[in-house]
């Protein structure tokens, strides 16, 4: 049984001892009017002995508790603690209160053993509930944790995906344009090169608005060197925003998606629109989906689970055949 437990018990023990010598006192002189000495010296005698039984039943208590003893081995001990307190203590009681004097033996053992009984039960009755209540406590602090564990490892699991699948796409970029743009390759793999430093610089799980913008407007600068102004990539966002949070790679994932998918050219381009909607980052595009290409739906997928692990909320997909439309949870940290 741990410290926290033990603490607890004994306080318990403190408060309550009091309290069941006055209840159990009071019942004697609502029939026969005592001395205030006479009871005063009944309730103390009374506590003391509660406290007793506290320290006495804690310590058994403990002690079966921490070696996973059966019940019915601490009812035996229970059983024989009732009898050691009979046998050794003495019918203070009688000699406190001139109405037990005249009663006989007996009736002042069966008054003894009944109330020894009935303190020593409710004692154990209040540590069983507090051990039980500290345990489930300790089992749900434990599941927390647990869950937690898991939950983060699965969060870098999900993270781990993210490289390697944008750095698939990146050289397949760079593959086609030493084909067909051999004067723009080398400009890309320098920008490459540069974004995947800083993107292997975030440790974080999240990252402020702010900086995904700049990190994503890296990524746009890169596109261009392919694409021209065959891609608009407008910002519409309130500066009281930018400290908010979302998960890495948010933006870049969605931006990437758009370009992927779509079929543009300078003459017919692709917008895309970044703005915040009530608390959601929406990331829009206009769509004329791009033939031959099959979706592996691994960038939303990713980014659904880290945006559900880290604010508890999904993402948010529309798609009204003209417009695509993904909303990511901003929270505040």
């Amino acid at each position: 049984m741990n410290k926290k437990i033990l603490e607890q018990l004994l306080l318990r023990g403190l408060l309550i001892s009091p309290i069941i010598s006055i209840l159990v006192c009071s019942p004697l002189y609502l029939v026969r009017v005592e001395p205030q000495i006479t009871f005063f010296k009944l309730w103390f005698n009374l506590t003391l002995g509660t406290l007793v039984c506290w320290g006495v039943q804690i310590f058994i208590f403990s002690f079966f508790k921490n070696r996973g003893y059966a019940n019915w081995q601490y009812v035996l001990c229970f059983s024989i603690l009732l009898i050691a307190i009979m046998l050794g203590t003495n019918p203070f009681i009688s000699s406190s209160n001139e109405f037990f004097q005249s009663a006989s033996n007996i009736s002042i053992f069966l008054f003894r053993f009944s109330l020894i009984s009935a303190i020593n039960l409710m004692i154990y009755l209040i540590m069983d509930l507090v051990y039980t209540q500290e345990k489930r406590v300790q089992l749900i602090e434990e599941n927390a944790t647990l869950q937690f564990s898991n939950l983060e490892s699965e969060y870098k699991l999900l993270k781990a995906q993210i490289n390697p699948h944008f750095l698939f796409n990146a050289l397949n970029i760079s593959k086609s344009l030493i084909k067909t743009q051999p004067q723009n390759a080398e400009k890309y793999i320098l920008g490459l090169s540069e974004f995947l430093r800083n993107s292997l610089n975030v440790n974080q799980k999240s990252i402020t608005l702010k900086r995904e913008l700049a990190h994503c407007q890296q990524y746009i600068d890169l596109q261009k060197v392919r694409f021209g102004q065959a891609i608009q990539y407008q910002v519409k966002i309130e500066e009281i925003h930018l400290e908010k949070q979302l998960p890495f790679f948010s933006l870049i994932t969605l931006v990437e998606n758009a370009i992927k998918h779509n079929s543009f050219s300078e003459e017919a381009p692709l917008h895309i629109t970044v703005q915040v909607v009530e608390d959601f980052l929406c990331i829009k595009n206009n769509m004329k989906p791009k033939s031959g290409v099959v979706s592996t739906h691994t960038g939303l997928s990713n980014l659904n689970q880290r945006s559900e692990m880290l604010s508890n909320t999904k993402i948010k997909i529309e798609n009204d055949g003209q417009h695509f439309s993904v909303k990511v949870k901003l929270m505040e940290l």
